[in-house]
């Protein structure tokens, strides 16, 4: 299986086996008569070959940002129950002014399921995921209700995505995927298809095909 396939799985509602904890130990709390559930994380599609990436150069994409409207602190209170302190934590300036703590909660803590999840199959199809932003908000959640996961994210750190990427930190990388139509360019590298050094001083580095890149150890 293709890493970006299986990576995709990252995207889909988990199986009721995985559970609800985020591996923070602790239960989430659910809103009363949330019949409809939550939605599914979206996905933010990896930028194109040839298009400029909004990557900071040697960094993972930028978490998003919380709203601009939020729910004050002293009024983050579920429909039934309470929140722990580290679930009050993780949703201060989080959660929108006419929206349910606890679904905001119920997201994170589906996104730490599916980052433990999917890294037990495949961890390079994970980084990649992270890396290309294709889960949002993968450090927020993981930060706030799964640290156990934080190598991981240290892991993505300094990866690039798809896409072109202007003064590219110097270093050794390589695609996490094998694909076949995995292609890169750039000014001043030496490597293989699926491995590059990148020297100092390059100006922009191109790929395609290849999903994401992390920082080889």
């Amino acid at each position: 299986m293709r890493r970006p396939v299986l990576a995709a799985l990252l995207l889909l509602p988990l199986l009721a086996a995985c559970g609800g904890g985020g591996g923070s130990g602790e239960q989430p709390t659910r809103a009363a008569g949330n019949g409809a559930g939550v939605p599914a994380t979206p996905s933010t599609p990896a930028p194109a070959a040839g298009t400029p990436s909004s990557t900071a150069p040697g960094k993972a994409p930028a978490t998003s940002q919380g709203p601009k409207n939020t729910v004050p602190d002293a009024e983050l209170t579920p429909v039934t129950g309470s929140f722990t302190k580290k679930e009050k934590k993780y949703l201060s300036g989080r959660v929108p002014e006419g929206t349910d703590p606890a679904a905001i909660l119920q997201a994170g803590q589906e996104t730490c399921d599916r980052l433990a999840a999917t890294a037990k199959i495949d961890r390079d199809a994970t980084l990649g995921a992270i890396i290309a932003g294709d889960i949002k908000d993968a450090e927020g959640a993981v930060k706030g209700l799964c640290p156990e996961l934080k190598p991981l994210i240290e892991d993505a750190e300094g990866g690039y995505a798809d896409g072109t990427h202007e003064d590219p930190a110097p270093g050794t990388y390589r695609a996490l995927t094998t694909a076949k139509d995995c292609s890169w360019s750039l000014d001043s590298a030496t490597g293989g298809k699926h491995r590059i050094t990148i020297k100092k001083g390059t100006r922009s580095f191109t790929s395609g095909g290849c999903y994401a890149w992390a920082k080889d150890s």
